[in-house]
């Protein structure tokens, strides 16, 4: 494919939709321009997703995390956030595809800010 990337966030970035989309990126770099990837508590994974796809932002809503992903991140363009309010702000953020891969509820108020942005939203099955 030629042409410009398309812009993409991930919100729920290190569960198994997460990580299919994220090894879809990684297949086709050239195609994507990752803007943001969110994660709930798997700081280890999402610091290493960023830089495998030289996302923009790194979220982690799990404000305790926010110190180790900081300090994984150190040294890379990556900015890094934490808390739920920073999920939003990454959702809203934007993109011309976001992916909502977070299950239940907390998919639903994540993914809201989307919603109201001309980002084209992808959506992961409800769980079973």
């Amino acid at each position: 494919m030629t042409g410009t990337p398309r812009s993409l966030t991930v919100l729920g970035s290190t569960g198994s939709v997460g990580c299919s989309t994220l090894d879809l990126v990684m297949r086709a770099p050239e195609r994507f321009d990752v803007e943001a990837l969110t994660a709930g508590r798997n700081v280890a994974r999402l610091a290493e997703q960023a830089k495998a796809v030289n996302a923009k932002l790194a979220v982690i809503a799990d404000e305790s995390g926010y110190a180790e992903l900081k300090e994984r991140l150190a040294g890379t363009n990556i900015a890094v956030a934490a808390g739920n309010e920073a999920v939003n702000e990454a959702a809203a953020r934007p993109a011309a595809m976001v992916m909502s891969a977070i299950v239940g509820m907390a998919g639903r108020s994540a993914a809201a800010p989307a919603w109201r942005s001309p980002a084209r939203s992808a959506w992961s099955p409800p769980a079973r």
